[in-house]
């Protein structure tokens, strides 16, 4: 994340880095040091959808690769419905950029995904992002203390962890802002931000062609994959007239897994607009798929619980 932020200076003096050894948790950071001051937030560079979040960050080789989110102490909903709505985006980030140090601390939790700079390294494309073997942690200040607490990690050993991160980054935002609506972040830890698993029964990678028959005199239709892991869901279609990749949600209902949507990563976002976005059906070992996705042209036909989806657990 390139962004032109005075805001490296802060952290690296918060001494997220010191002695360039790895965090600690519950490690004191004292806000009221004048070394903080100058500079604390000069500027957001993005609000974050219409939720109340707050965004800016930074990738340094030197200092190390932050990703900062603010969620106000009243909750999010609560603020965006009470500041953003009866201002304007513009006046609450000038508003929010000459506030003191100390008067953001005080009224924002501020969480940040930090990359040690030893697991810092320049990708193909000329962006920073983690090193493999590598490891993403999650950093937490309360609103009015002056102590972080270490609340997660992600370890990435392979390039495939790279891609799984960033969905783990997203479900992480996700939670941050569920929490902050529920008001109940009094005591948060690393439990308050674990999403309920689900059974291994649904842990695979499901693929399925859906075929319209001859377009043209070619074969035409459809290529769908699910992967679910532990980390992460996700959907993606391919062929003819149709891609996407979708991030999705779980929950269980008996022997059926909503998947509703998340966010959209690439390709068309109709997703967004179905609720849930797939439903998977288990029935004696095999598997079925409803979604808004299959339209009346697919020549494939259903059986009764569905469109049957193959199911790989090698995943």
């Amino acid at each position: 994340m390139k962004k032109i932020l005075v805001f490296t200076t802060f952290l690296f003096c918060l001494q997220l880095v010191s002695c360039q050894q790895t965090p600690k948790k519950n490690q004191a950071i004292n806000i009221d040091d004048k070394s903080v001051t100058n500079n604390f937030f000069k500027q957001f560079t993005k609000i974050y959808g219409d939720n109340g979040l707050l965004e800016t960050g930074n990738s340094d080789l030197k200092k190390g690769g932050f990703e900062i989110y603010l969620v106000s102490k009243i909750g999010a909903k609560n603020w965006y419905d009470n500041v953003i709505k009866k201002q304007s985006y513009d006046y609450a980030l000038k508003a929010i950029n000459q506030l003191s140090p100390q008067k953001i601390s005080s009224d924002f939790d501020i969480w940040v995904f930090y990359t040690d700079k030893n697991y810092l390294t320049e990708l193909e494309d000329g962006s920073l992002g983690p090193k493999i073997p590598g490891i993403i942690e999650l950093y937490y200040l309360k609103s009015g203390e002056k102590t972080w607490q270490k609340i997660d990690s992600y370890s990435l050993k392979n390039d495939n962890d790279r891609i799984k991160s960033f969905t783990w980054k997203q479900t992480k935002v996700q939670d941050i802002i569920d929490l902050s609506n529920t008001k109940k972040n009094e005591n948060i830890n690393s439990s308050s931000l674990q999403k309920t698993k689900v059974s291994n029964k649904w842990i695979g990678k499901y693929s399925a062609y859906y075929s319209y028959g001859k377009i043209g005199g070619e074969n035409a239709g459809w290529n769908l994959e699910i992967g679910i892991s532990n980390d992460s869901i996700i959907a993606t279609g391919d062929g003819y007239q149709i891609g996407f990749t979708d991030l999705l949600i779980a929950k269980e209902n008996g022997n059926e897994l909503l998947l509703n949507h998340f966010k959209n990563l690439n390709g068309y976002n109709l997703g967004e607009n179905m609720n849930p976005e797939f439903v998977l059906i288990e029935n004696k070992g095999k598997y079925f798929i409803k979604t808004k996705w299959i339209d009346d042209d697919i020549v494939t036909k259903p059986k009764e619980l569905g469109y049957e989806i193959l199911k790989n657990e090698n995943y």
